[in-house]
């Protein structure tokens, strides 16, 4: 009977956290700031081809997402073959820089 009543009381637990969890809204994205490390394109897509939108120039920052975005194809940028874009926002354009030429830190 004991075991029974220890089961009971973690199934109302369990029910009771489940309740608080489904309860909660969505966490806050988070937020990060990219340092170009050389001048970079800001473009449309994650391609080299894709248009160029802005340049961020060497030193300067600009607000990103702190989540990584991979290209279909590898590009050849600041020494290091990688897929890897970082989508940034400057000056009211939003796009895509290669992700080897900055440095991206969360905020």
């Amino acid at each position: 009977m004991r075991a029974s009543r220890i089961l009971g009381a973690s199934v109302g637990a369990a029910a009771l956290v489940g309740a608080s969890f489904a309860a909660a809204g969505p966490a806050a994205a988070a937020t990060c700031t990219a340092k170009a490390l050389e001048t970079v394109v800001i473009r449309s897509t994650t391609s080299t081809g894709g248009t160029a939108l802005a340049q961020l120039n060497k030193g300067e920052s600009a607000s990103a997402s702190c989540a990584m975005y991979y290209g279909a194809t590898a590009y050849e940028k600041c020494g290091i073959v990688s897929k890897r874009w970082v989508k940034v926002t400057r000056s009211g354009v939003t796009g895509y820089v290669v992700g080897t030429c900055v440095t991206t830190e969360q905020d």
